[in-house]
This record gives structure tokens, C-alpha cells and sequence, in this order.
């Protein structure tokens, strides 16, 4: 009997060795799988971090720069974010002065562009003399064509011609050489555009004489009002027949072009053309400008003028008003064209606030 409750009792330890071992390795098995779990903290942590520097990153740059496919950049375009230095270099339009603005009107846009090299600064009409050379073979003077340009201001100076040679030795002229406020108006008409009319009435109105330059097929088709210039006083010069480029024709060809123009006037008006010669475009070389002379006629030029020939883009009677009255200068030729309808309804306006500054208006005739 004791024999057998000394081996139950074994047998019990036994069990219960069993039993923790058992629960020592389940505990064992917990905790190793709890202890060997894959940590994702870090990754998430490292994923935000990688997320933040992008975004900080991309401060400064534009949805292009992030994704060229993206283009809510043209669509909301001030979702773009740059430097400051970035968007001046970049986006802002370059900073225009009014004299650069000036600048670009220096000749009208019916004229070619000229080349900086190409001018000189001469003060045509200032100094040089008109000593006119008739014994000079036109073959040998330069054929290279010019367009009339110049340099305008708005202090009321006497501006300032680009030319490589004097044109006053040939009878050119683009401003009269005085300190005196007066003031030479001149139009020019190659065809009529139903404004002589109204011009002349204000002319009329005023009191003032300008000087017209006609073309022969103006001429033809408005043979009354082209007499009527004339019965009223005003000058009325050469526009050539066909309104070519001097530079371009042949001498002969030049006689015919200012001649035939003149004839034609004299046979629909009974009065003979003043001898003053406005180039067509302004365009013109030494030897066409020296056959002119030949012909005797002065070639007028101008010394202020606007891109007012265009009927489709006309810029307004306020436009042509203070485009004059900012330009004047005294001995100033201005050339308008009769076409435009912003000079005809500026034109009372502008005579009268001329006057009021103390400018008298000229007649070409005193250049001589």
C-alpha cells in the first residue's frame, strides 16, 4: 500500500512537470512571435518623412517643372509659385519708356525699316546751304534707298534727321531752320478717302494754309476739290502719278512720275503745281533726290508724323490730337494724310490750341 501511494506521487510530479513544460514553451512560442513581429513604424515614419521633403522640395517650382503631362499650370496659371528673381527674369514683359514708345513711330508703318548703321546724324536744314549743282552726272551719285526717318522728342526741340548725306544740298528739306514757333502743315492725298472736304472747311475756318501733295489719279477723280485747293490759297505739290519708290525707277521713269503729274494738274485746274515734291513712302536716294532738284522741285520731308494712313486701324481723334500738340517744335513740317479720319476731327482742336501756344502756321514758300 505504501508502495503504491510512492508511485502516485511520482506520477503527479511527473504530471505537473509535464504540464509547466508545456505551458513554458507555449509562453515561449507568445512571446517569440510577439518579440519577432515585423516592425512597420519606421517605415511609415520614413514614407511621411520622404513625403514632407518632396513637398518642401517642390516650393518654388511650377506644376510644369513637377509633371511635364500636368497642365493646371495653363489653366489656373497662378497656382504657379516662383523666386521672386525667377519671375522677373521670366515672366514679366520688359519695362517700355514713353521715349521707346516714341521711338517706334519715328516713320510712318507705310515706310521701310532703317538700319542704325545706315543713318547718320546730320541737321539737314540747319547750317548747310542750297547750293545746288547742276553739272553733276546723276549716274554717279548713290542709288541706295533710303525711307525718311527721324528723332522725335516731347520737349518741343527741333528734332533731329538720320541721313548718311545732307539732303538740303539737293533742295531737301525736313524742317525750317528757325527759332521762330511756326509751324508748316502738310497732307498728303494719294486718293481720296472723303475727308478733303471737312479739312479744307476748317482750314477755311481758321484762317491757316497747308500744303497738299496730290497723285495724278487723285487728281483725276477729284479734279474740283484739287481747284479748289488752289482758290483758296493752299500750296499743292507733287505726289509722283504711280506712288512708287523713287529709288527704284529709272531717271527717266522719275521725269515721267513728276512731270506727267504736273501737266495733268495744270490741264483739270488751269493753275500750275507748286513746286515742292513729297516722295511716296518717303522713300528716295541721292541720285533720285538730286533729279528732283534737277526737275525743280524741293523735296519735302517731314519732321512730324504718325502711323495715320491705315482707314482700318485709325487711332482716334484724342490720339492724333495729342500726338501733334506733344511733338511741336518750331519750323516743324508735319505730314498727315487726309484719309485718316482721327486727324480731320482733330484738326480744329489742333490749330487752335497751336495758336494758343503761340505758333503761327507757315507757307512753304518761306523756305526759299
Amino acid at each position: 500500500m505504501a508502495k503504491k501511494k510512492k508511485k502516485d506521487t511520482k506520477t503527479l510530479k511527473a504530471l505537473a512537470i509535464f504540464v509547466l513544460v508545456i505551458g513554458a514553451v507555449y509562453l515561449g512560442l507568445t512571446v517569440g512571435k510577439g518579440a519577432f513581429k515585423p516592425d512597420t513604424t519606421a517605415k511609415d515614419d520614413n514614407e511621411n518623412n520622404t513625403i514632407a521633403k518632396e513637398e518642401n522640395d517642390n516650393k518654388g517650382k511650377t506644376d510644369n517643372e513637377l509633371d511635364e503631362t500636368n497642365t493646371e499650370s495653363e489653366i489656373h496659371p497662378e497656382k504657379e509659385v516662383k523666386p521672386e528673381s525667377e519671375e522677373k527674369s521670366e515672366t514679366e514683359e520688359p519695362k517700355v519708356t514713353e521715349e521707346e514708345k516714341d521711338s517706334e513711330e519715328e516713320n510712318p508703318s507705310d515706310q521701310e525699316d532703317i538700319k542704325e548703321e545706315d543713318n547718320g546724324e546730320i541737321p539737314q536744314g540747319s547750317s548747310t546751304e542750297d547750293n545746288f549743282d547742276m553739272n553733276v552726272d546723276a549716274s554717279t551719285l548713290s542709288n541706295k534707298g533710303y525711307s525718311w526717318s527721324f528723332k522725335r522728342n516731347k520737349e518741343h526741340k527741333k528734332v533731329i534727321g538720320y541721313n548718311k548725306f545732307d539732303i538740303k544740298q539737293y533742295g531737301g528739306y525736313y524742317i525750317v531752320d528757325t527759332d521762330e514757333k511756326v509751324i508748316y502743315l502738310t497732307f498728303d492725298e494719294g486718293y481720296e478717302n472723303g475727308y478733303t472736304p471737312t479739312i479744307l472747311d476748317t482750314l477755311k475756318a481758321n484762317e491757316v494754309k497747308a500744303t497738299f501733295f496730290v497723285t495724278k489719279p487723285f487728281i483725276e477723280n477729284n479734279a474740283e476739290l484739287a481747284k479748289r485747293m488752289k482758290d483758296e490759297g493752299h500750296i499743292v505739290g507733287n505726289h509722283t502719278v504711280h506712288h512708287k519708290r523713287m529709288y527704284e525707277l529709272t531717271d527717266d521713269e522719275i521725269k515721267y512720275e513728276i512731270e506727267e503729274t504736273a501737266r495733268y494738274f495744270e490741264e483739270m485746274t488751269g493753275y500750275k503745281m507748286d513746286t515742292f515734291f513729297r516722295p511716296p513712302e518717303g522713300a528716295y536716294s541721292e541720285r533720285s533726290i538730286y533729279l528732283t532738284r534737277e526737275l525743280g522741285y524741293k523735296t519735302i520731308f517731314w519732321s512730324m508724323a504718325y502711323a495715320d494712313w491705315d482707314t482700318n486701324n485709325q487711332k482716334g481723334k484724342e490720339y492724333a490730337y495729342n500726338h501733334v500738340i506733344n511733338n511741336a517744335h518750331p519750323g516743324m513740317i508735319s505730314l498727315l494724310h487726309a484719309v485718316s479720319s482721327s486727324n480731320t476731327e482733330a484738326l480744329d482742336d489742333i490749330i487752335k490750341t497751336l495758336k494758343e501756344q503761340g505758333y503761327r502756321f507757315g507757307n512753304l514758300y518761306e523756305i526759299e
